[in-house]
């Protein structure tokens, strides 16, 4: 009986690079049959819908011919994951790009648009905004939400919360006077999240120092793992690496070689 095996992704090419992944094997090894093609829902924020595929590999495929070493999988330096919705601030920039970029910048106006825009996307989502603390510190606008539903606009994992901050952050960026990063939260849950991630981490150092082997989390958002690699980086002794693709991908720590 042929293999089959199904997947789900954001979209249906996600979906599909993900199974052939799962399956070490090409579009050409295996038969593609869309069951879902899901759907993005509000602004991506409500009522998204994964994309869903089955793959069916062909009779005369032979998994073993393709077969990698492990040493030649996916593992890729923190750098990689600098890269945030909205502005991207790599370990390489330097400070006088980050002030040179900020010149151009009207704080005032940057802030008014960000207030105004994320007020009107919220409110599209049924959800009554009853203030928006607005913060500037140095290069960064962080805006507070005070609603009538916090756990609505943070959704499962704050999932909801991150996109509300995508798509603002691309309406801000699409105005040089306006392009700078912004911080969405309500309900302190991006601290309460840091905490979290801070307790999770120190968990997992105590391990590799004792064991000396090397401690994966569970898949998470890109905003978690980059937390976790700025974190990491106040302890000498432990480095951190990013492995998998998509939502499948992960951190984990691991010694420095020389200690």
């Amino acid at each position: 009986m042929a293999k089959e095996l199904e997947v789900s992704g954001k979209n249906i090419e996600e979906a599909v690079a993900i199974g052939l992944k799962q399956l070490n094997c090409t579009k050409d090894d295996v038969e593609i049959k869309v069951l879902d093609e899901g759907t993005k829902g509000l602004f991506g924020l409500m009522g998204a819908k994964p994309a869903k595929v089955l793959l069916t590999v062909n009779k005369n495929f032979s998994a073993s011919e393709r077969q990698e070493p492990i040493e030649n999988k996916n593992f890729e330096n923190k750098e990689a994951e600098e890269k945030e919705a909205g502005i991207e601030e790599s370990s390489e920039s330097s400070a006088n790009e980050i002030e040179e970029r900020l010149k151009n910048v009207d704080f005032a106006l940057a802030c008014k648009s960000a207030k105004e825009n994320v007020s009107k996307i919220v409110s599209l989502m049924n959800i009554n905004v009853k203030n928006v603390g607005v913060i500037c510190n140095d290069d960064t606008i962080n805006l507070d939400l005070s609603t009538d539903c916090g756990s609505l606009l943070i959704g499962k994992k704050g999932q909801t919360l991150n996109a509300l901050e995508y798509v603002v952050q691309l309406i801000l960026n699409n105005n040089p006077k306006t392009r700078v990063k912004i911080n969405i939260d309500t309900e302190r849950y991006r601290q309460k999240q840091h905490d979290r991630l801070k307790a999770a981490v120190n968990k997992a150092m105590d391990y590799v120092r004792r064991t000396k082997k090397v401690y994966r989390f569970d898949p998470m958002s890109s905003r978690s793992r980059k937390f976790i690699h700025t974190y990491l980086e106040k302890f000498g002794e432990f480095e951190s690496f990013s492995e998998g693709e998509g939502r499948e991908r992960k951190v984990g720590i691991r010694l420095i070689a020389n200690n």
